[in-house]
Formats: C-alpha cells, structure tokens, sequence
C-alpha cells in the first residue's frame, strides 16, 4: 500500500450539518479525501462540549463555518454557497431552521440531500442512541433472561445512521457525476438498526414460522468460554471444518467425545448445539487460549480473543499496520485516535485534524467559485451503477451485503460461487420448511437480491480459465477469503490489472493483507469480541457475549461500499483502478472509536456499560406492563429530566421511572413521554416490525422460482420518495449458463462437458 494517502473524493464538497447522530458520515468522507465543511452552532454542539476526543472523532479532518443555526437569516446567508456543494447531510435532530435550509437545497437537482430521521413517516421528536437502538430491534435481542435487555456499547444505533448516510451521499454524487441529477435521499435511523439484526431477526424467520428472537435464547453464532488461563475466547466452528473440531477434541478428552455416526448428520449437529458447546467449554477449559487461538485457526476454525479497549490499544497486530495515528488537537497538542480502515494503493485514508470552532468562515466567499459541473449522460439517478459490471467472490454476510449495496445502485453483481466451496449462508438460516434447500435461505435473500449467480470451481485449470475470460468484462472484483487466496488461484493484484487494466479490487479480509494474524478467519460474532464490544456490552459478572447479533457483519458492508464507490469515483475522474484494502478487524475497531479515543489519551476504559450513559440520567431499559416488555428512556439535559419527573410525578431516579412504567403498557407510556417531548421508545421486536404498517413496508415479498413468497429487506433508504429496485436473489447456477454460454461464447456442448467435469458445479 501506498503512503501518500487516500484522495479518491478530493474533488467532492459536502456540506455537513450533523449531529451526535450523523457526524460520523462526514468524518468519513474526510478520510477518503472530500473537502466536508460543517455547518455547527456558534455556542458550540454536544460534540465539543464533550471533551477533545469527542470532537476529534467526530470532525476529523472537517472545515468549520458557525452560525446561528435557530436563525433562518444565518442560513439564508449560507444559500449561496450550495452551488459549489455536491452533497449535504442533515442532523437527525435539525432544528426548524435547519430544516428549511435543507429544504431549499433540496430544490436544486444537482445537489444530493441526506436526511435522517428516527421513524420513517413518524413524529418529531427527541432522539439518543438507547432509543434508536430499541425502535430498530437490536436491544431486544442482547443480554440473557435474568437482566434486562442489553444496550450495546459503542452508539451502535447512531454509527449505523450514519454509515448508511456516508454511503447514500456517494450514490448521490455518483448520480450527478453519471446523470447530472442527484436527488433527495431520507435514511431512517430506526430501519438501518433493523437491517443489523437480518440474519438474527430475519424476517421470513416470521412470515413462514412466526419466530419472534430474544435473548432468552442464543442467537449469534458461536460460543464465549474461559480458556485454561482464565481468559475469555470466542470459539465458532465453520461448518466445513466441524470433523477438524472432533478430531481435537477426541485427541485433547478423548475419543468418546462425539464419537458416533449420527455427528456425521449436519442436521444432527445443529440440532444438538447445546452439547457441543459443552464439547466447546471443555476443550478451552483445557487450552491455554494462546495455545486454544493458534490450533483453532490452523484447523479453519473462527477462535478469537475477547478484548476490552485496553487490549485493542495494545494489539500487536493494529501496531505491526500502524492503525493508531496522532492528530492535531484545537488547544494545540495531539490527539491519539484509531486510524482510518481504509486502504489503497495509493496509501491510506487520513484522519485530519478537527477544526477551531468557526475557523473557515473564508468558506462563505469561496465555495461558490469551485461549482463542479453537472455532466451525465441521463439515466435513472436512482441506478447510477448501471453499467459496472462487479465480481463477488465474496461469501457469508460481511462481503454479500456489500456488493448487494453496490446491486442496489444497479451495478450487475455476478456472484462467482461453487459446491466446491459453498456460499455457508445458501443453507444457514430459515427455511419454509424441513427441508434444506440452496434456493430459499431467508438470509440469501437478503444479502443478495438484485445479483445474478453463476457456478464456477475455481480451483480446476478450467473455472480459473473462465475467470480470466470474465475479468476484462469486469469493473470490480471482490473477495472476503483469506488474505491471499486470490492470489493463490492465480488472481493477484498484477494479473488482474494485465487483464483489465482499470479493474478495481476490494480485498475484504478480516485482519487485512499484512500482520502477525493476517491469517486470522473470522464471523461477525469474533470480531464484536476482538474490537470490544462484547466486552463492554450488559452487566458486571455475565459472560461477554451479550450482543444477539452479528452485528460487524452489518457494518463492514457499508465501510466497503463507502470506500468502492469513492475509488469509482476516482476512476471515472482519472482512468485509474486500484487495488482497495479493507480490514474487517480495524473497520470494526471504529465502532469503539470514542471509547478507544479515551484510553488513547489518558483517560479511563468505560467499563461493563449496564445499559448507563455519562452522558444520560436517568438512562436504561426500564419494566412496562406485561411478559417481558420493556421501555427505553433517556434524558440528556435537565429540561427532558423536568419533563420526564412531570409525567411520572416524581423526581426521575431509576427506581421511581421503573415503578411508573411497570404500571403501564409499553404504548402507554411511549405516547406519554413522547407527548412531554422526552426520548422514548419501545423495545421493539421482529413481530411489532412485521405488524406495523410502517415498518413492515422495509421488506418487500418476493416469489420464488419454487412458488414459495419470502421477504426480502430493503435499504433503510428512500430516494426521491422511492425505496431502490428489488429483485428476488438469484438461484443456484441461475445464470451460470446466460453467463458463459451467451456472454464468454463458450459452446453448449463445451459447456455440458464443464458441468459433468464439476467445472460449472
């Protein structure tokens, strides 16, 4: 990778007005080279009022304009620097001003508007993370049945927002840069947190059995077990590698243990998890987890350290890749803050220094002299990746789900696939019935609607012949495998550019392509373990694994989809490809950003969270009336604590909170406190989504080639008031034929012979 830093946007001005909620977005733009000016109040936000990390994370590498922002005069002054703005992105909580403005921007179609709102069609009103977090179904399902629900740590809810805003600003650019129009974009920060529980909450999950998840029982994958030196481990077997797991196991307590034909059956095996994972706590109860991590990798299976922020402060894999950067600070000393995820040829994603309050108000004079052009050749706005043609060699969630973001744009994502090495979630998951099938995975629905798939074994001479024939016609090629393993088919960053010189490629590896553990495989589960999440996430004395979700595979699709269509946007400027590194471990490492920050510089780690806030009093999932349904409540300043001791008369302490909502319905007292403008929300589940009307509209029914109707999630986006085309996700070998019959010209009879070769398999 290069040095000289990432610059793919540097032609790019954002306009950001955000908030604690969407700031994110801004910041990351910055990385990757666009000029973000933020709009902020001339008192100053909650971001600086916070402290030096908060604002450094948050406005990395930002500009500054301060204005009144309750005036609409302070506004109307900014009205003429829009024509040299490519994109705004609103705050979550726009004040009346603020809205008109974004309003008026929103009237030109060559500028791309993001709004972000709590709830799709909902009401005004005041908003946290803890909120977010409950409307979107994520809190629901962390913690164990003793507790409460766990709110994550890490503003999880207010992260995803954002990522999804950062991602819809670039769709918006690349629809003026390809159509010369752009177009007004609303993210809904309630149904991006829903599209983060997907594979735990899925919807079909619902629709064909009426499965509504909690954390009564387990549902991200794996287990968290202490291992011989009191260390805690995430330990998850990918299926293909189970007979490596037995094969320790017997040799480590000996051959008894699952011994037998019946572990043979997978449908044995994932019937009976509970005594595996006994199997599980056994073998690391007997394994130094040094010993336990080095031995479970070599056997391909996903055994990961739990860190806290401490740990990850300390890894010797983020200091060998120089993850940790210092920046300068306002006051004029340096902050230590982790470093940007994203990786190039061309180097690194920077993170800049935040800005002086106000210190670009010359920005006024001149933005307007520096309006891009419209250009485009017309077209949908809504399709702007119409035309790019994108390799997915990707599988499981975190790599699918990022190339379906790029589907979604209208790229023609052909999905490279193969028995050989099958796609684990074409069979992991709900099915509408016993049955096992490659062609109704609920997930694969999800991940990959608006693909086409086409069958081809890589590992013979033959499928790698058809994958050179395929790479020219290509604009993007993607792979989430281990580091190499592109390489090692014959793949590597020169051949690719030998046969499409232009090509970008995407390395989704989880630890990267360099490093001690470059070698690491991982899910989601592992690395909401290795960036500190779990650690961080419920109560003193419960194991950490407290989070129902795999929720990184749902936050590194963004990061890759944010970082493709920024190099494709470099590329249609400059006729140049690259060749994109994108570390799953350190993307996930951002979700801790402040957390980390904090340590970085001095401070103290934030300990188990336990559903508190620093920020926040009272703050917590509290009883409503009823079998286990629970309210979100949180007050971050005095007047919403006056408010919210108005409703329940009584002074707002947890304890007389708890003892007014258990006396009352969640819908009681959700209408009660949002009427005293206090943040509230339901813990919300799959079934409240799936029976409002509102939410409901997320998932779209698709029919299956087979006659079965299954439920495919949309984006938590709409675009000039329409969700993104959908089409059902393709079946096995769809197109195989389409593909390299009609495209490549391969003859029929040839390709008979391929199938019966197990080429095309």
């Amino acid at each position: 990778m290069g040095n000289e830093g990432v610059r793919f946007l540097e032609d790019v001005v954002v306009l950001d007005l955000g908030d604690e909620a969407t700031a994110l977005a801004g910041a990351l733009l910055a990385e990757l080279g666009a000029t973000v000016v933020r709009v902020e109040d001339h008192r100053g936000d909650v971001l600086r009022r916070r402290g030096t990390c908060w604002h450094a994370v948050h406005n990395a590498g930002k500009r500054s304009i301060a204005i009144d922002t309750s005036s609409d005069e302070a506004w109307a002054a900014l009205e003429p620097i829009l024509a040299g703005v490519d994109v705004v992105i609103g705050p979550l909580e726009p004040t009346p001003a603020t809205a008109r403005f974004i309003a008026a921007a929103g009237r030109d179609p060559r500028i791309g508007v993001v709004e972000v709102v709590f709830r799709r069609g909902g009401p005004v009103e005041p908003v946290t993370d803890l909120t977010v977090a409950a409307a979107g179904g994520l809190t629901v399902l962390n913690g164990v049945p003793e507790d409460p629900p766990h709110h994550a740590a890490g503003d999880l809810a207010f992260k995803q927002a954002a990522l999804a805003a950062a991602e819809a600003a670039l769709a918006l650019v690349t629809a003026r840069r390809r159509t010369g129009r752009a177009g007004h974009v609303v993210v809904s920060a309630q149904e991006a947190v829903a599209m983060t529980t997907l594979q735990s909450a899925n919807g079909n999950a619902f629709l064909w059995h009426g499965t509504v998840p909690s954390r009564h029982t387990q549902i991200a994958g794996g287990s968290t077990v202490l291992s011989k030196d009191g260390l805690w481990t995430s330990f998850t077997i990918h299926p293909p590698h189970f007979p490596r797991f037995v094969e320790w196991a017997q040799r480590v307590l000996g051959s008894h243990v699952l011994a037998g034909p019946e572990w043979e059956d997978p449908v044995h095996v994932s019937e009976h998890k509970d005594v595996i994972i006994g199997v599980i706590a056994a073998l690391a109860a007997a394994t130094p987890r040094a010993e336990l991590i080095a031995e479970g990798q070599a056997r391909g299976l996903l055994v990961l350290p739990v860190n806290d922020v401490v740990d990850v402060t300390k890894d010797a894999h983020l200091a060998a890749r120089s993850f940790f950067v210092d920046v300068p600070a306002p006051d004029g000393t340096t902050v230590r803050l982790a470093g940007s995820p994203f990786r190039s040829t061309s180097g690194r994603g920077a993170r800049g220094p935040a800005p002086v309050l106000g210190a670009d108000q010359s920005l006024l004079a001149e933005l307007p002299r520096r309006a891009p052009t419209a250009g485009g050749r017309g077209g949908d706005p809504r399709q702007p990746l119409a035309g790019i043609r994108v390799l997915d060699f990707s599988w499981a969630i975190a790599g699918p789900l990022g190339t379906r973001l790029l589907a979604d744009l209208g790229a023609d994502v052909v999905k490279i696939e193969s028995e050989h090495r099958l796609d684990p979630i074409r069979h992991v998951g709900p099915q509408p019935g016993e049955t096992v099938s490659l062609d109704t995975n609920g997930v694969f629905q999800d991940v990959n609607v608006n693909k086409r798939a086409v069958t081809i074994n890589v590992d013979t001479p033959e499928g790698r012949e058809l994958i050179r024939r395929l790479v020219p016609t290509a604009d993007v090629v993607v792979a989430n495998f281990t580091p190499d393993r592109l390489d090692r088919w014959g793949f590597d960053w020169a051949t690719l550019r030998s046969l499409r010189p232009d090509v970008i490629v995407a390395n989704l590896a989880v630890m990267g392509v360099s490093g001690p553990d470059a070698g690491w495989r991982s899910y989601g589960n592992g690395l909401v373990a290795m960036s500190g999440i779990a650690a961080h996430t419920g109560f003193e004395g419960r194991v950490p694994q407290c989070l129902g979700t795999m929720h990184t595979d749902f936050t590194v699709p963004y990061f890759a989809a944010i970082q493709l269509l920024a190099a494709l946007h470099h590329r249609d400027r400059t006729g140049e490809g690259a060749y994109l590194e994108l570390s799953q471990y350190e993307a996930s490492v951002r979700l801790m950003d402040v957390e980390l920050a904090e340590v970085l510089n001095g401070g103290e780690p934030p300990g188990r969270i336990a559903n508190r806030s620093p920020w926040c009093d009272p703050h917590g999932i509290f009883p409503a009336a009823g079998d286990d349904r629970w309210v979100a409540i949180a007050c971050r300043d005095d007047a919403e604590r006056g408010r919210l001791a108005a409703v329940i008369g009584a002074p707002p302490t947890d304890e007389h909170v708890a003892a007014w909502t258990a006396t009352r319905t969640r819908e009681e007292s959700v209408a009660a406190l949002r009427a005293a403008c206090v943040p509230v929300s339901a813990v919300e589940d799959l079934r409240d989504h799936q029976t409002d009307p509102v939410m409901a509209a997320l998932w779209a029914d698709v029919e299956l080639p087979c006659g079965i109707t299954a439920k495919a999630i949309h984006e938590p986006v709409t675009w000039d008031g329409q969700r993104l085309p959908l089409r059902r996700a393709p079946t096995w070998m769809e197109h195989t034929y389409e593909v390299v019959v009609d495209e490549l010209g391969v003859d029929p009879s040839r390709f008979a012979d391929l199938v019966e070769a197990r080429v095309l398999w």
